[in-house]
């Protein structure tokens, strides 16, 4: 039986659409159903016949006549002592009316002990017609009495004995057939109630089991989507049996591939724009510096100020040999402080009498890594709209400090600051990717793009009083170029 459930539950197990598992399942279902119900309508017909067989027996027997010994005796004393006129024949067509009913018992009667009794009766009715017609054979009187009392009497007694002990018999096996069929049916309505709760108990457990092999993997399928929505496209194949959910799981899982296909080569593109925006940032940065730097270092030789053109010069070089990095995108804070004093140091050469600064970093922040040109393009800003707009000498200080996991670099100026409307169009700007023309979104959007969406440029400002740049770069988990 274990082995039969076992051979089930694989069969139904099978991979397989859903309406080839309800089918099998229903086949299951209904088959032991349809088996019990057979075996049970077939012990209903043996029992009812077995019933009816001996019911019919007890019917006929019923026929004969319980007064054929005292009836047939007294017709054959009358005949024999002729008292009567009318009796002047044989009895014989009572003897062949019980022969008649003893030979239909015959044909329906299965008892053994019930055969012997039907066969003794009918050799007792043919010796009782013998003895009869030998009575009437018989002229003396007394030879005819003695007749009557050695043959017929006991021949009689003898056919209504068995009759009697026929019907009895019959009666007995009728009332225990039915005692049986009581107890055959009380067993089979046992027997058919704990296998129907056996087979209810199964269904209901496969049920459960057939129910959560649809419903788990449409789940997984959901929390798939749902990881998708939340950016992991990680494949992850749904474990099935179901030919359905299976093929939507495959379709699915290609969509995800091609997805992360079509955003490998976004982020290629990216790359790429990223690479092209770096090398325009230089580009523009690089030839407008340096016309400007070399004006400044040719004005400086005319006026004799030999000093102030090497230190122009040397801070020059070291700008752009940091700017040039070998190739990188990344780069030590050490680097790009190298670079903006380097930047600085040209600057207020040129704008000595407006333009002061100062640079404090601990140096244990100097081992960190930031992408190139971050703090250039902000201390660039703060002075050509900062302290160039400003009336009065204007100071440019660049701080750093750690808090946890991150860096915190800021780019302050005492310059001409902005109004909130300037202020919230400049955010606007810079957070929805909008034009502002200062080059401020570049370096937000390689900050985003190289530590994470929390990460870039904060704005602090105001009027007459000033403005703060500050750089948020995380010390973990910075992409390496």
């Amino acid at each position: 039986m274990r082995h039969l459930i076992q051979k089930l539950i694989r069969l139904l197990e099978t991979r397989s659409t859903l309406s080839r598992q309800l089918r099998v399942l229903l086949i299951v279902a209904a088959a032991p159903f349809i088996i019990m119900i057979s075996i049970l309508l077939f012990m209903l017909y043996s029992f009812n016949h077995e019933y009816d067989v001996t019911l019919h027996n007890a019917s006929i027997a019923s026929e004969f006549n319980f007064d054929f010994k005292d009836k047939l005796d007294l017709e054959m004393y009358y005949y024999v002592v002729g008292s009567r006129s009318n009796i002047d024949h044989l009895p014989l067509e009572d003897v062949e009316h019980a022969q008649n009913v003893i030979g239909r018992l015959q044909k329906t009667t299965t008892q053994k002990e019930n055969q012997w009794r039907i066969r003794s009766m009918l050799n007792l009715c043919r010796r009782l017609s013998e003895c009869m017609v030998e009575i009437k054979n018989t002229a003396d009187y007394d030879s005819r009495m003695e007749q009557l009392e050695h043959n017929t009497y006991i021949i009689t007694a003898l056919i209504e004995a068995y009759m009697h002990d026929y019907i009895y018999d019959e009666v007995r096996e009728l009332s225990a057939l039915q005692q049986q069929i009581s107890d055959r049916v009380i067993t089979t309505v046992i027997f058919t109630g704990v296998i129907s709760m056996v087979l209810l108990l199964f269904m209901l457990w496969y049920s459960l089991r057939f129910t959560k092999s649809i419903t788990r993997p449409v789940q997984e399928l959901c929390k798939k989507v749902e990881r998708l929505g939340a950016g992991d496209f990680t494949i992850i194949p749904v474990k099935t049996n179901n030919l359905e959910i299976k093929t939507l799981d495959d379709g699915f899982n290609k969509m995800i591939g091609r997805i992360n296909q079509l955003l490998e080569h976004v982020r290629e593109d990216q790359n790429a724009l990223h690479r092209a925006e770096m090398e325009l940032l230089q580009a523009q940065i690089n030839p407008h510096f340096l016309y400007n730097t070399f004006d400044s270092i040719v004005w400086l030789a005319e006026a004799n100020q030999n000093s102030e053109v090497v230190k122009m010069t040397t801070s020059l070089s070291t700008f752009f040999r940091n700017s040039l990095s070998k190739g990188q995108d990344i780069i030590t804070l050490e680097a790009e402080m190298q670079q903006v004093e380097s930047y600085l140091n040209i600057q207020q050469i040129r704008y000595r009498d407006i333009l002061d600064y100062s640079i404090s970093i601990p140096e244990e922040l100097l081992q960190y890594t930031i992408p190139k040109l971050t703090l250039q393009p902000l201390v660039e800003n703060a002075l050509y709209h900062g302290v160039k707009n400003k009336r009065s000498k204007g100071t440019i200080e660049i701080s750093g400090r750690s808090s946890g996991e991150d860096i915190y670099l800021s780019v302050t100026d005492n310059g001409a600051g902005m109004t909130p409307e300037q202020l919230k169009s400049l955010r606007a700007g810079i957070y929805q990717d909008r034009h502002t023309g200062l080059g401020l979104m570049n370096v937000h959007r390689r900050l985003r793009m190289y530590c994470g969406d929390r990460y870039g440029l904060t704005f602090k400002s105001k009027l007459d009083e000033g403005t703060t740049v500050t750089v948020r770069i995380s010390k973990k988990n910075q992409p390496e170029s």
